[in-house]
């Protein structure tokens, strides 16, 4: 049967090529639904580490109409979006999975550039009047994101 199929794709490159497009398409859709999937708040909250942080965001957040990738993602391109995407899951899953996980957990320098980037990005027009160079932006907002509990 395999071998039949191999003979059939080598004498219709015509048939071949549908075969690599219907399976493009297949793990393009594949690969879009996860990652809309994974972009969504109650996804980061179905780690039990980020459940405190979820009902914080979730209840007493003054931001929560975003998601938490509007904030801990780099948003200044598609390109480095899903790099950091890719990599930060990744890092996630293996704390997680490895036990090494912090609890609490805290973010790393990385991740606070990225979040003061998006404050700056989404409030450029109120930051234009104060300097961002030295202070973060959550030094004088603490209680704006996440309430009770504030990993900075």
């Amino acid at each position: 049967m395999k071998e039949e199929i191999l003979t059939l794709i080598k004498k219709s490159p015509l048939l071949a090529g549908a075969l690599v497009i219907i399976i493009t398409i297949g793990i393009g859709i594949s690969v879009s639904a996860y990652m809309k999937k994974t972009s969504t708040t109650q996804y980061c909250a179905s780690c039990h580490v980020m459940l405190p942080h979820y009902e914080d965001w979730f209840y007493t957040g003054k931001h929560n109409q975003i998601s938490c990738v509007d904030c801990h993602l780099p948003n200044d391109n598609f390109f480095n979006h899903y790099l950091w995407k890719g990599l930060d899951g990744m890092k996630d899953v293996i704390f997680f999975y490895t036990g090494l996980v912090a609890e609490p957990i805290h973010s790393t320098a990385h991740a606070r550039k990225t979040i003061q980037q998006n404050c700056v990005r989404c409030h450029e027009q109120t930051v234009s009047r104060v300097s961002t160079d030295t202070m973060r932006c959550w030094e004088c907002h603490r209680k704006l994101w996440h309430h009770k509990i504030n990993e900075f």
